[in-house]
C-alpha cells in the first residue's frame, strides 16, 4: 500500500484557484429572499427527457414533477399521483392529483402522463435516459385522473422508474410541446412544480422563482439562482465572501475551515458510485478479460480513498452501493497487486503494456481530477500509458449520446437497487453499457422480472460474482457528499446527490 505522499503524487498537483472563468465571481451578495447555488456544471437543457446528468436534474426537478417522490428513508410518497396499486404482476395503476396545472395554465391529467411517457419512450425522440423507463410496454388513460402502466414482465422497481430521479419520468405539458415541436422545452422549462422558470443565461446562471399557485403551497424561498462554478476553490471563496449560499463537492481538507462563522459543512453518506468504465465492445486490449483484471489489480483504490477523501466514503467490490439491494458482501474487491497485474498483461500479450485514453469531465465530482490522475499514475506503473482527456459537460453529454466513451472513462452513477445500476450500465445494448455478456443479461433479466426478493437476491449474487470475474469496470468507492452552506440556509441534503431545495428555508 502506498503512503499519502505517493498517492497524492500520482494524483498530481491540485488545480489552482480559478480566475474569471465563465459564471464565476460575478454575482452580488444574495438578497434576503434569494439563495445562490453553485454547481460544477451548467444545465445541459431545460427538457427533462433530453439529458442524463444530475446538475441539470437538480434544477429541473424543482420545475417539473414525477408521479412519486421519496422521503429521507427511501420510502415512496405521493407527488402527482395520490395513490397506486399493482392489481396484476404486470400492471400498475395510479390515481392522480386533481386540480393541478402546468405553469402555462394547461391542466395536468392522465393524458399528460401518457403523452410524457410516450414521448420519452419513442426511439425517434432519442431520450438519452430512455433505458430507465424502457420496461414500460404501454401507458393507458383509464379516465381523466387514472392512468395504467403495463410491463412485459413483473417489475419490482417500477416506482423507482416513475420517481423524480428518473429524468424522463417528469411530466411535461402536452399542448405546449405539440405546438412547439421536439425542442419546445429545450430553452424554457414548463412544469407543474413549486418553482417556475425565469431565465437561462448559458454558462452564467439559471434563475427559478416560487410558483405562487403551486398545488402544495408556495415554497418558502422565493428565488433560486443556479451558477456553474467548476472549481472547488472558487466555490469556497464565493461562499466565504457571501456570493453563494450552497456549494457541493467540498474537499475534505477544507471542512475544518468552513465549519465556523457564516458557513457550515454538511457531510452525508451517498449512493453515488465512482468507477472507471472500460469499453469492451471495440477491438483492442480491453476485450481480453485478463487485461481488465490486470487494470483492477493495478489501482490501489484503498489508498486513494484514504489520501484523496480522508478515509471518508466506502470501498466497493462491484459497481453498486454497499447498502443497495443486491450488493453481496461476500464478493471482495480486487487486491492491489501490481506484480499480478504485470503478469496478467504479459499473459494477454502486452508485456510492455499499451497506450489508452481516459475520458472524463473536470469539476463534476468531488476530487474527480485527482482521482483520474491517480488512476493514470497507478496504471503507468504496470506499463499502461494513459492519456487523460478532459471535456466540457456539454461535450461529455454528446459523446455519451453517441456511445463514444472509447477506452477508459470516469463518470458516476447512483441507485439503491442492482437493477437501477447494472441494467443500464452492463446489460447488452443499453445506453451506458460498454459490455455484453449473455449469461449476465439472463441474470439481470431474472432479477428485474420477479417480485420475489429471495429470487432477486440470488440472481444478483450470481451476477455480482460474474461481474467481479469479468471486470467490465474498475470499481473504486462510494464518495461522501460534502456540502458547504451559509448559516442562513436551513436545508437537509439527500443521499442520492440531488440538491433538493423544495423544503429549504432562509433563516
Amino acid at each position: 500500500m502506498l503512503d499519502r505522499r505517493s498517492t497524492l503524487k500520482l494524483a498530481g498537483t491540485a488545480l489552482a484557484a480559478a480566475g474569471a472563468a465563465p459564471g464565476t465571481l460575478r454575482a452580488q451578495t444574495p438578497s434576503r429572499d434569494t439563495i445562490v447555488v453553485a454547481q460544477g456544471a451548467d444545465a445541459y437543457t431545460m427538457d427533462p427527457a433530453k439529458h442524463s446528468v444530475f446538475p441539470t436534474a437538480n434544477i429541473l426537478f424543482h420545475i417539473y414533477e414525477a408521479l412519486v417522490t421519496q422521503d429521507e428513508t427511501g420510502k415512496f410518497l405521493p407527488l402527482l399521483a395520490l395513490s397506486w396499486s399493482n392489481p396484476e404482476p404486470t400492471v400498475w395503476e395510479f390515481k392522480l392529483r386533481p386540480g393541478v396545472k402546468f405553469h402555462n395554465g394547461e391542466a395536468f391529467d392522465a393524458a399528460a402522463v401518457k403523452f410524457s411517457f410516450d414521448r420519452a419512450l419513442d426511439p425517434e425522440f432519442k431520450s438519452p435516459y430512455r433505458s430507465r423507463i424502457a420496461v414500460i410496454k404501454s401507458v393507458t388513460v383509464v379516465d381523466a385522473l387514472t392512468v395504467r402502466f403495463a410491463t412485459e414482465k413483473p417489475y419490482p422497481t417500477m416506482l423507482s422508474t416513475l420517481y423524480e430521479a428518473s429524468f424522463p419520468a417528469l411530466i411535461v405539458p402536452p399542448a405546449h410541446v405539440k405546438a412547439g415541436g421536439p425542442d419546445a422545452l429545450a430553452r424554457r422549462a414548463i412544469g407543474t412544480g413549486p418553482y417556475r422558470f425565469v431565465e437561462w443565461a448559458k454558462d452564467e446562471r439559471v434563475v427559478i422563482e416560487a410558483n405562487p399557485d403551486y398545488w402544495g403551497g408556495a415554497p418558502k424561498i422565493r428565488r433560486i439562482v443556479w451558477r456553474p462554478i467548476p472549481e472547488a476553490r472558487t466555490r469556497i471563496a464565493e461562499l466565504k465572501s457571501g456570493g453563494i449560499d450552497l456549494g457541493g463537492d467540498i474537499p475534505p481538507e477544507e471542512i475544518a475551515g468552513l465549519n465556523s462563522g457564516r458557513t457550515r459543512v454538511i457531510n452525508v453518506n451517498s449512493d453515488l458510485l465512482y468507477f472507471v468504465g472500460l469499453d469492451t465492445l471495440k477491438p483492442g486490449p480491453l476485450q481480453d478479460k485478463r487485461v481488465r483484471q490486470a487494470l483492477n489489480h493495478a489501482v490501489d483504490a484503498d489508498a486513494m480513498q484514504r489520501t484523496l477523501l480522508a478515509g471518508l466514503g466506502q470501498r466497493i467490490a462491484v459497481t453498486l452501493p454497499r447498502n443497495a439491494f443486491g450488493y453481496d458482501e461476500s464478493v471482495q474487491p480486487y487486491a492491489y497487486d501490481p506484480a499480478r497485474a504485470k503478469q496478467l498483461l504479459a499473459e494477454a500479450g502486452h508485456p510492455n503494456g499499451f497506450k489508452i485514453q481516459l475520458i472524463t469531465r473536470q469539476g463534476r465530482y468531488l476530487k474527480d481530477k485527482e482521482v483520474t490522475q491517480a488512476v493514470a499514475g497507478y496504471l503507468a506503473r504496470v506499463g499502461v500509458e494513459v492519456e487523460l482527456k478532459y471535456v466540457e459537460p456539454g461535450v461529455w453529454a454528446q459523446i455519451s449520446e453517441r456511445k463514444g466513451r472509447d477506452g477508459l472513462s470516469f463518470g458516476g452513477w447512483s441507485g439503491m437497487d442492482a437493477d437501477l445500476v447494472w441494467y443500464p450500465l452492463l446489460f447488452t445494448g443499453q445506453y451506458q453499457s460498454y459490455y455484453s455478456n449473455k449469461e449476465l443479461d439472463e441474470l439481470l433479466i431474472k432479477g428485474r422480472s420477479t417480485l420475489d426478493d429471495g429470487e432477486r437476491k440470488a440472481a444478483y449474487a450470481a451476477a455480482a460474482r460474474l461481474i467481479k470475474e469479468e471486470a467490465p469496470h474498475i470499481p473504486l468507492f462510494v464518495p461522501p457528499l460534502i456540502y458547504a452552506t451559509s448559516t442562513r440556509l436551513a436545508w437537509v441534503p439527500r443521499t442520492d446527490s440531488m440538491i433538493d431545495l423544495r423544503r429549504a428555508e432562509i433563516r
